[in-house]
């Protein structure tokens, strides 16, 4: 399964709402995320109990679209004590290049508006970036919403942006939230009929009014990158990148909205 992401800004003519609201500090036991209730219902769950099941996931191999130096391997999707790692590291069975890992939930969850919410925390490194993310079921791109993405540019992971693609020349409207990914923090989005509202830890952090929000089937994707060296395509891993760098995901939980 391909992916293209790209990281050229265009103007985009869309009327959005910002909003901040504080994080809260969270204690080390956070409990499942509990349905809400209203527009809501829950629809999907995971917590990797039972492994990564082939009847949710479908898991990336081979190029990333757009991305001629990038790689993804099964392999490097891998649970270990009820918690997913996507494996990003040096690959001898790939001739030593940097590898990544990437799941979709195709097999089980595409649907037309929802809510989605990711327990997730990431390591530090350059290079390697990170992001949950929309993406239409049919593979006609774009659109496209990242509703949590650091794209490695540094080796902190300080910061969170939620970027909506849209149109034939990809416009995107994007926003960006501070906050320390090395930590966990349960990241969401809530699709709504031309609105799109960014979670972080079950509070709104930025709100988006658009007739350019999809009305589309779309999957949910999960995926780590490393970025091709020698190109502009994305950072790549440097002599500081820490040798193997893993996104972890303890659940996912996704609601399907019932319009009210």
């Amino acid at each position: 399964m391909t992916r293209l992401k790209t990281k050229r800004l265009a103007p985009g003519a869309i009327a959005i709402a910002a909003v901040f609201a504080a994080v809260v500090a969270l204690a080390a036991a956070v409990a499942v995320s509990v349905a809400p209730t209203g527009k809501w219902r829950r629809v999907f769950f995971d917590d990797f109990t039972h492994g990564l099941r082939s009847s949710h996931w479908g898991v990336y191999s081979g190029q990333p679209g757009g991305d001629p130096g990038g790689w993804w391997s099964p392999a490097h999707a891998v649970v270990a004590h009820g918690v997913l790692n996507l494996e990003t590291y040096r690959d001898p069975r790939y001739g030593w290049r940097w590898v990544s890992a990437g799941i979709s939930s195709a097999p089980a969850l595409t649907q037309t508006y929802g809510k989605y919410e990711v327990r997730v925390r990431v390591d530090r490194g350059k290079g390697v970036s990170f992001v949950a993310l929309l993406w239409p079921s049919g593979n006609t791109w774009p659109p496209e919403i990242d509703f949590a993405e650091n794209g490695g540019g540094t080796t902190a992971r300080d910061h969170i942006t939620a970027t909506l693609h849209y149109g034939s020349d990809n416009a995107q409207i994007a926003r960006t939230l501070p906050i320390d990914l090395t930590r966990w923090h349960t990241v969401g989005v809530e699709w709504l009929p031309g609105k799109l509202i960014y979670t972080i830890d079950g509070r709104q952090w930025a709100l988006v009014w658009s007739d350019a929000v999809p009305d589309q089937r779309m999957e949910m994707d999960l995926q780590t990158q490393a970025g091709t060296c020698g190109d502009s395509y994305a950072p790549c891993p440097d002599a500081q990148t820490p040798a193997h760098v893993n996104a972890q995901i303890q659940w996912v939980a996704a609601y399907a909205y019932q319009g009210r």
